[in-house]
């Protein structure tokens, strides 16, 4: 039976001592943000039976019309290998962008590459809002 082993995160960031486990959505019209690129190899060399992925909004968004992310990957990091879309969550009208909603639940599929990074999309301009996300590695 798999147990869960670790989990990685997607948005966080130091700031000196200060670690964030999330990051503020775009404010942009009609913007986006990436998430950090994981190397899903490096992170968990060992047999992996699947990756988990979850993307959360971890404050309440305002000003936007939708929300929605999506999961990209790559061989190497996009350096001879551009990311592509691997998979893509539903989109979250205004009034469901609270705190707590989930806004993607994946397992990795079994072709998803080395690399993997998450993308947040909001349509419309955000006045407020933050994302948080994980991978988890189930052996």
């Amino acid at each position: 039976m798999p147990i869960r082993e670790e989990s990685y995160d997607l948005f966080g960031s130091t700031n000196g001592t200060t670690y964030s486990y999330d990051a503020a959505i775009s404010t942009s019209a009609n913007g986006s943000i990436t998430g950090n690129a994981l190397d899903l190899r490096a992170e968990h060399p060992a047999k992996v039976a699947e990756y988990r992925l979850f993307i959360d909004i971890t404050a309440d968004c305002a000003g936007l019309t939708s929300l929605s992310a999506k999961i990209q990957h790559s061989a190497d990091n996009g350096v001879s290998d551009s990311y592509a879309d691997l998979v893509a969550g539903g989109t979250v009208l205004a009034a469901a962008a609270l705190k707590g909603k989930r806004i993607l639940e994946v397992r990795l599929p079994a072709h998803c590459k080395r690399w993997i990074k998450a993308v947040v999309t909001n349509v419309g301009t955000a006045t407020a809002g933050k994302v948080g996300g994980n991978v988890e590695a189930i052996v």
